[in-house]
């Protein structure tokens, strides 16, 4: 009673090959169509159930969304030329990374929630995702990597974070507004695709769920109420604690000078915010494509000596200890009705450390000094590590003992 679901493929394909790349099970050999009648994935409709009782009206319903929910799992495993096929991009990447020496940028990190993305892309099922053409894997477009950094930089300013200024953020990813032809210039930022590895969670995607209760309210302008059908929705995504790579290769002579030597902890900092509060991917106001924060890698030098003096860089302020500072005897101070916290050291100050961070650090403080600050504001006599942020510091936390 039920239409089976089956892929449109050739007799000299099996119906089941296990080796193929997610993507190319997704678009060329998705299984959405009925058994013996070419209907669409989306269009398939059970059968004039009515006259039967409700609990099997009930149970039938339920085989028919797990039959094509079923379509959508069997993309979701990669095979072993697919693995393969990542581990090759992915140190291919790498390989390239390291030519640029102290041109490059480079993030490890894992995922702390499931990622999507290119849901927005035409599907039979109406949500797509991005695969890499003809790779057949997932992945983040460079460019989406760009636009996140780019908000999380502006978001940094209207919170008025030191060194974010409209002329640096246009410095690092071109001008966004363009009144005249001649005026557009491409930033000195390069952002590389990022190809996420779910190989340490069971090596293949899965299919995540969300259930709209209020589908006339949005689509129909009806008014809410609470005796609506849900419809379940699903979609394809990366699992948490899948691994991902970020590229970034910068071209000095794009840049100011005052930016020459400041673009690394700009973009560290831009990071730390989008892994904290912006997240990648689509559904992020939801949760999804949140990333655990790390820090920041160097490239390594070329293999024709390049070196950051020759390219008029400075080595990045995370990689080399001698941009970092210990305080040993600083003063904290809190600022009660915003939380903030600051530490200052023979006439030097860092910029506020806002929550979570500034919660973080009481905490590491200890309940008696956490609470000696919180009743005088001030706390003198601790270390802390800072590095340079513009031309204030960062207060990066206490001093490991």
């Amino acid at each position: 009673m039920i239409p089976d679901l089956v892929a449109a493929l050739p007799d000299r394909i099996p119906a089941q090959f296990g080796d193929a790349a997610p993507g190319h099970r997704f678009h060329l050999y998705f299984t959405h169509w009925e058994a013996g009648r070419f209907s669409p994935y989306k269009d398939a409709k059970l059968p004039d159930i009515k006259h039967l009782e409700k609990t099997e009206r009930e149970k039938i319903r339920t085989e028919f969304e797990a039959r094509k929910r079923r379509a959508l799992g069997n993309v979701c495993p990669m095979g072993d030329s697919a693995k393969a096929q990542l581990v090759a991009v992915r140190a291919r990447q790498k390989a390239l990374f390291n030519h640029y020496g102290p041109l490059g940028y480079r993030l490890s990190t894992t995922s702390t929630a499931p990622f999507a993305t290119g849901l927005g892309n035409e599907h039979p099922i109406e949500n797509g995702f991005a695969f890499l053409t003809p790779y057949g894997l997932p992945y983040l477009a460079g460019s989406g990597v760009k636009g996140i950094l780019r908000r999380s930089m502006q978001e940094l300013q209207n919170e008025g974070e030191v060194g974010f200024t409209d002329e640096a953020i246009n410095a690092l990813f071109g001008p966004e507004l363009i009144a005249k032809p001649e005026d557009a210039r491409r930033g000195a930022l390069d952002f590389w695709d990022v190809f996420p590895d779910p190989a340490k969670v069971g090596g293949k995607l899965v299919v995540e769920i969300i259930t709209p209760h209020f589908g006339g309210y949005y689509q129909k302008n009806e008014t809410p109420h609470d005796s609506g059908s849900p419809n379940p929705v699903a979609f394809l995504a990366v699992p948490a604690k899948s691994q991902f790579d970020f590229h970034v290769v910068c071209q000095p002579d794009r840049l100011p000078a005052a930016l020459q030597n400041q673009w690394r902890v700009l973009l560290q900092r831009a990071f730390q915010h989008a892994f904290e509060w912006v997240g990648f991917g689509a559904k992020t106001s939801v949760g999804y494509g949140a990333m655990a924060a790390v820090a920041a890698q160097a490239a390594s030098p070329s293999a024709s000596g390049a070196s950051a003096n020759a390219c008029g860089l400075e080595p990045s302020p995370v990689a080399s200890a001698s941009a970092s500072q210990t305080w040993p005897a600083a003063k904290l101070s809190l600022n009660p009705g915003t939380g903030e916290v600051a530490a200052h050291f023979e006439g030097k100050s860092t910029a506020p450390l806002k929550n979570p961070a500034a919660n973080d650090l009481r905490t590491a403080l200890g309940e008696e000094r956490a609470n000696k600050l919180k009743k005088t504001k001030e706390l003198k006599g601790v270390s802390v590590d800072v590095e340079p942020l513009g031309k204030t510091w960062q207060l990066k936390g206490l001093t490991p003992p």
